[in-house]
């Protein structure tokens, strides 16, 4: 999961980000403009919003647009785009919030990410405010943890900076979640905030890929003899598995001593905009 305020040129360099990333669902505050197709979702004033921008197979379903959120299911994960603007009073913002809880209570498998606009000692900021607390108190009820970590500013403008954007998860996807502030140039004012999921599922041999593409001009003669310098072989092996060994520890030399083509699935082609030069200035 990706979130991110897009402003218009940070929308449109979203559009590559997504696909250097990998990333499954991005969740928006402020876009620039939402699609009106069904990967997208906003809430009901267009400022929060989600985006299935992954696998082909994985939709957005059982959609809520409500005031200041919008949630879908993606697979067996809740998503939650969250937007309170900074104009909100205490009133409107506190029954945004106690929505919000409703919802989220009692839906294992949350995600829950947006721009809150709120101070609290929690998750980083220099004092606790009063719309901070209005999150802590509900959200204290919910099986809900804080993800962010550090003191990283996720907001900077003209100099200033806060920590208001904020990522919360259900205990049971908790455990497994690594969040970060990644250090891609987006052109928001805000950080773009990852969110990755370990697989539960324990994981098997697999052959060397097909798919993957070396850079022939990052060769490194020596690195790759030295890489192969162990490789022993065993009579006792059939020549089926001694010739995966073989490619297995080709393929690994290879990754140490080549640097990779970036490789994208059909439909995660790179934009038809985009070039050598404007990755290199980005």
């Amino acid at each position: 999961m990706l979130y991110l305020r897009c402003f218009r040129a940070a929308q449109d360099l979203l559009m590559q980000t997504v696909r250097d990333l990998d990333v499954e669902v991005a969740v928006l505050s402020e876009p620039y403009k939402a699609p009106s197709t069904h990967g997208w979702a906003t809430d009901r004033s267009g400022k929060a919003a989600l985006w299935m921008c992954g696998r082909e197979h994985t939709h957005l379903s059982d959609v809520r647009s409500a005031d200041g959120f919008v949630r879908g299911r993606a697979g067996g994960v809740w998503v939650y785009s969250c937007y309170l603007a900074p104009s909100l009073t205490l009133e409107a913002f506190s029954s945004i919030i106690d929505a919000l809880s409703d919802d989220i209570r009692g839906r294992s498998n949350s995600l829950v990410g947006g721009d809150f606009n709120a101070w609290a000692h929690d998750w980083g900021s220099p004092s606790t405010n009063a719309r901070g607390h209005t999150i802590l108190v509900p959200f204290a009820s919910l099986d809900i943890a804080l993800l962010n970590e550090g003191t990283q500013q996720t907001f900077n403008r003209a100099g200033a900076g806060s920590i208001i954007d904020l990522t919360y998860a259900s205990s049971a996807l908790a455990c497994q979640a690594r969040w970060r502030i990644s250090e891609i140039y987006t052109a928001s004012d805000h950080e773009a905030i990852l969110v990755s999921l370990s697989e539960n599922s324990p994981r098997r041999s697999v052959p060397p890929s097909a798919n993957k593409a070396y850079r022939q001009d990052t060769f490194n003669a020596q690195a790759f003899s030295s890489a192969l310098s162990g490789l022993a072989t065993n009579e006792a092996d059939s020549a089926n598995v001694a010739a995966f060994k073989l490619a297995v520890a080709v393929e690994r030399a290879c990754d140490a001593c080549i640097r990779q083509r970036k490789t994208f699935r059909r439909h995660h082609k790179p934009v038809y905009w985009w070039n050598d030069d404007i990755a290199t200035l980005r």
